[in-house]
């Protein structure tokens, strides 16, 4: 236990500089461009690369390549550099090429992702945007391969510290925007000299995040070395189990394509009726919103459990491994089901607080807000989905982790594109974001279920109980933050520091009391992770 919480650590610390710059930079390029159709176009453009990477570093590089990496590590003479070469070496062509491809159908990915109710001006923005930022995908995945080589051989901090250097890029580029700029942007209105900055500027933050890591391998102790040979490096099996992998990404793709149109055409609703404009945008923002915890303490959690899982599995180490995987999940519980309670709360004070400046508005702040409490409904079965998925990759089986993608993929999709023709124009996203909630409380438990069959420490460890204590701390936690707001004098919402007060007051009345109630529970959960995240001694 000392051992993960000593590696979690130094990576929840840089996790959490990654994503307060991360939010920074999003708050910035909204107080820039705003979250109306010029935005849209701006953000779908930069997205395609970005859902590549999330599906890369969530779901596909990693999740065959880590196990695979430390396989090879463990039973190859050269302690896997081999293997290590061939794979940095093809999956870098290929991702060139795809660059390469991507950039001469530009025009065509613009009007696949954006909605046919776009102008050709929105649609000229869009593509120019696509252009810049596609060669983004090669980098994303230098940067995603160096990190999971890194995170082989033991070295877990510096990957989840080099997204800041481009948070900070994009910052400085939303703030010479604004400078420029004169006017709430569109895709009639903004200068070339506008577009080109935001393009430029968005896509040198990504390359510069890639190429702080490669010096770092060399200090790692791996000196990288061409090689195109495929046959006896062991890529083979990976190019098995990769074939799944692609399929992943293609049902992914599938549903982001549908998300895509549907949001960026209920912007151009709400904006034709006079409404506050609901976009892509503002569900982009509030998915970030709602990842945020997730991204802090799960994904910290699991980057240093996935490879000793991997290390268990290869070696049929079943106790160790079923002993792992049962910690990490009541790790994960104890803060996912308070944090979700928290932002389903607080969302829309939150989106005002964060993006209700500059070209912006509060009722678009409020909007990104309200998103986002839909999205946290989801928030813990999303969390401990991330890790039950895991034990799968650490076994090296990427068939049932397709299959269960493609059963989320439906329900989301499915119940999604239901709702969202059914609700009042201004609930449309959030309908959205509500049936991704849905679709993952159902697939979490379906996989709990399946793998409960193979881990015993699922089925006896005490986790429904857990979970029925945790969710009524959380629930006497909300009911004494809103008694407190309710009788604190209402400050008003239209200033910056009166929200922030308000958000302050919420926050540390819930977090104060759920801690207070927990202890008195003895949800032991809840110290162990906090001291986890909390240590210093980092890896």
């Amino acid at each position: 236990m000392s051992t993960l919480a000593n590696q979690t650590s130094g990576m929840a610390v840089g996790t959490l500089l990654s994503r307060i710059t991360g939010i920074v930079r999003d708050i910035a390029l909204v107080a820039a461009i705003g979250t109306g159709v010029f935005s849209d176009s701006y953000s779908v453009a930069n997205s395609v690369p970005n859902i590549i990477y999330i599906l890369i570093a969530g779901g596909a590089i990693n999740a065959v390549f880590v196990p695979a990496l430390v396989r090879h590590m463990n039973d190859d003479e050269d302690a896997g550099a081999r293997f290590a070469d061939a794979l940095l070496t093809i999956v870098s062509a290929v991702l060139f090429i795809v660059v390469l491809i991507t950039m001469a159908v530009a025009p065509f990915i613009a009007h696949l992702y954006g909605t046919s109710q776009w102008s050709t001006q929105d649609f000229d923005v869009a593509t120019y945007f696509a252009r810049w930022c596609l060669p983004q995908i090669f980098f994303y995945g230098l940067y995603t391969l160096a990190s999971q080589v890194l995170n082989a051989r033991g070295v877990f901090k510096l990957p989840m510290y080099a997204p800041i250097v481009n948070n900070v890029v994009v910052i400085a580029t939303a703030g010479l925007f604004i400078a420029i700029s004169t006017g709430e942007p569109t895709s009639a209105t903004v200068l070339h000299k506008e577009l080109f900055l935001l393009g430029f500027g968005t896509t040198l933050g990504v390359v510069v995040q890639a190429l702080i890591l490669l010096p770092a391998l060399g200090k790692a102790g791996y000196n990288f070395r061409p090689n195109f040979s495929v046959r006896g490096s062991g890529l083979g099996k990976v190019g098995d189990l990769a074939i799944w992998t692609i399929g992943f990404v293609f049902v992914n793709q599938l549903s982001f394509l549908v998300i895509s149109r549907l949001t960026t055409y209920a912007n151009v609703v709400s904006t034709n009726a006079a409404l506050t404009p609901v976009g892509f945008t503002s569900y982009q923002k509030a998915q970030l919103m709602m990842m945020l915890p997730h991204s802090i303490i799960t994904v910290s959690l699991i980057t240093a459990v996935l490879p000793r899982l991997s290390r268990q599995a290869h070696a049929h180490d079943e106790q160790a491994f079923d002993a792992e995987l049962t910690h990490a999940v009541r790790l994960v519980m104890a803060l996912m089901v308070p944090s979700a309670a928290l932002l389903v709360i607080a969302g829309p004070r939150i989106g005002q607080f964060l993006y209700g400046h500059g070209a912006s508005t509060l009722a678009q702040g409020n909007a990104v807000g309200f998103v986002s409490s839909m999205f946290a409904i989801g928030l813990p079965a999303f969390s401990l989905f991330y890790v039950l998925l895991r034990s799968f990759y650490a076994r090296e089986n990427t068939k049932t982790p397709f299959f269960i993608n493609l059963a989320f993929n439906m329900i989301h999709v499915g119940v999604g594109t239901i709702l969202f023709f059914f609700v009042a124009d201004k609930y449309k996203v959030a309908s959205l974001a509500f049936a991704y909630s849905i679709g993952y409380t159902v697939v979490c438990l379906y996989t709990w279920n399946l793998l409960s069959r193979k881990q015993p420490g699922l089925r006896r460890g005490g986790h429904l109980q857990l979970l029925v204590r945790l969710s009524v701390a959380t629930l006497v936690a909300t009911f004494v933050a809103e008694i407190i707001m309710k009788v604190l004098p209402s400050a008003s919402a239209h200033t910056t520091i009166a929200l922030l007060e308000q958000l302050v007051i919420m926050a540390t009345s819930f977090i104060g009391s759920f801690f207070v109630i927990a202890r008195a529970m003895h949800i032991d959960e809840v110290g162990t992770v906090l001291t986890s995240l909390m240590s210093r001694k980092g890896n």
